[in-house]
This record gives C-alpha cells, structure tokens and sequence, in this order.
C-alpha cells in the first residue's frame, strides 16, 4: 500500500513549515503543490490531500483593552479564509472520490492563553471544524484531521521544529489509517499535553 498522498495542495502555512512539509511529503513520493508557487493552472494529478493553515498569530493584546470591532474582524477574517480554503478542498475531494484534509491550527485553540483570545478563538474554531467535517465528509470517504502547533515558545519547552510539524502533519495525512480523522494532535514540545 501506498505511503502517501498522490498529490499534496499546501495552502496558507509558514513559509519554513511549507518548505518543511512538501520536503517530507517528497520523500515519501508523494507530488507537492505549495500555493507559493502554484498559479491558476490545473491540478494535475487531482490532488487526495490538502493541507491548510491557519496560524497566522497577531501580536499579544489585553482582552479588557481590545476594541470589539477590531477584535472581531480580526477572527471573522481569519474564519472566512478558513472556511474558504477547507470548502474549496472540500469539494475537490469529495469530486476526486476521497482523500484527507490537514488542517495546521493553533494550539492556543486546545488551552486557551492570556492575551491570545484571538487566536485561541481561532484555533479552537478550526479544531470544532475538524470534528464536524470528519463526520460530514467521512461517508464521501475524506478524512479530516488537524495538527496544533504551538505559538511563542515558553520557558523549558522546546518550540517544535518545522521538520517536526512536517512529520506530524504527514502521520495525519496517512491515507493507511483511513480511520484517523476527526483528530486534533498537538505538536507543541510539550506546552499541552491533551488531545481534542
């Protein structure tokens, strides 16, 4: 049985992690688009996996202190390229015949930090997304799952690699364990040791 995806569509993650994620994806022969590189032109072989960001952490702010429009258009934002991205993949899946969704999140979704309610909204949104579409998209035969990587670093953990990450979301996107999907899996160096 195959080791991995066909063909893998990176979408909105870390530059470091995207170049990490299509080398480990690579290795296991799978073809990588990264949307740093793709242009309009068609996917071809359709891609069986996508795997979508949605870390991009602001700057800490004092919830007390934050103005309530900035603060909600800053999650509304955040939510609508999410929910655009994981539709579009969604559907190309679901079209295709199967394949796996990863979302790369968070992990202030999972425990929540003090002047991160913005992103710990986020994350947790993309984590009940996770679960949701496992179950819708499960009968179309598409696996969902989710990997929470950290934000800054705290003192006496070590902050995951990029190759870490990398290695976390390809165990997700296993299309050998078709049924691992509704799954969160930290990757935070041991800041949260939980799984959702």
């Amino acid at each position: 049985m195959k080791l991995s995806a066909n063909h893998a569509v990176l979408v909105g993650l870390p530059t470091d992690v995207d170049r990490a994620t299509a080398q480990v994806l690579r290795a296991h022969g799978t073809r990588v688009t990264s949307s740093r590189s793709h242009a309009d032109a068609p996917l071809r072989p359709a891609p069986d996996l996508f795997v979508i960001g949605s870390t991009e952490a602001r700057p800490a702010a004092a919830f007390l202190d934050t103005d309530p429009q900035t603060w909600w258009a800053d999650v509304e934002g955040r939510l609508s390229a999410l929910f655009a991205r994981v539709r579009a993949a969604g559907r190309d899946l679901v079209a295709g015949g199967g394949g796996r969704i990863v979302l790369v999140l968070d992990a202030r979704g999972l425990a929540g930090a003090a002047g991160a309610t913005a992103d710990a909204t986020v994350g947790a949104a993309a984590i009940a997304l996770t679960k949701s579409l496992a179950r819708e998209l499960g009968p179309a035969h598409v696996a969902v799952n989710a990997a929470a990587v950290s934000g800054p670093p705290e003192a006496g953990f070590a902050e995951p690699t990029p190759h870490e990450i990398a290695e976390t979301i390809a165990f997700l996107a296993d299309p050998r364990l078709p049924s691992l999907t509704g799954q969160t899996l930290p990757c935070t160096g041991g800041t949260i040791r939980t799984r959702a």
